[in-house]
């Protein structure tokens, strides 16, 4: 039987809802906070339009505050998983030209003539990505994350014969995210596990 969580609109989920939760939590806070405005929106007034107790938010969210940065975070976390989305896409499509150019040496001289361009694109998109995630340990986190993208992507595609799966590619992303420290598409950071 699987542990429950909180309440929320009155009816008890599992942990594997929890993601769900809080997002109902975020939908309602963020009307709220439109409406009334942060000051004017009280945690009674988020678990009132949810139909539950503040105790049950606070299950999720340790304050108001924390809520507001949940609701801050998500226009970042949605632009990194973009980025690191569009690293795999692109690997792809390199792979893909670069078995087209196969071993014609003049293609390959015209490719270490980029190498300089590819490594600031590089450097640019873990800068990016350690800014998406601050804290300590951002610069190591944005390299796994971009690691996983990228060689993932290329270790997959070798072990597949060039294709890649919209399975592989949604694990791919969700490894480069969990790398990045950042919760996977539709989670959020909990301290509920």
């Amino acid at each position: 039987m699987p542990a429950t969580t909180a309440t929320v609109g009155g009816q008890a989920g599992s942990r594997r809802n929890a993601p769900g939760t809080r997002r109902s939590i975020l939908a309602a806070a963020r009307d709220l906070f439109a409406s009334q405005g942060y000051a004017g929106t009280s945690i009674a007034d988020i678990a009132g339009r949810l139909g539950t107790s503040k105790a049950a938010l606070y299950y999720h969210f340790q304050s108001k505050a924390e809520i507001l940065q949940a609701l801050l975070d998500e226009p970042v976390t949605a632009w990194a998983r973009d980025l690191l989305s569009a690293v795999i896409d692109t690997t792809a499509g390199l792979h893909t030209v670069a078995e087209v150019i196969g071993n014609d040496p003049s293609a390959q001289a015209a490719v270490a003539d980029l190498l300089p361009r590819s490594r600031e694109v590089n450097q640019a998109i873990t800068a990016a990505l350690a800014r998406a995630a601050p804290g300590p340990g951002s610069t190591a986190r944005a390299h796994a994350a971009y690691a996983a993208a990228k060689n993932g992507t290329l270790a997959l595609l070798s072990a597949t014969h060039g294709r890649l799966t919209r399975a592989a590619r949604a694990e791919l992303l969700a490894a480069a995210i969990r790398a990045l420290g950042q919760p996977p598409p539709g989670q959020a950071h909990s301290r509920a596990t």
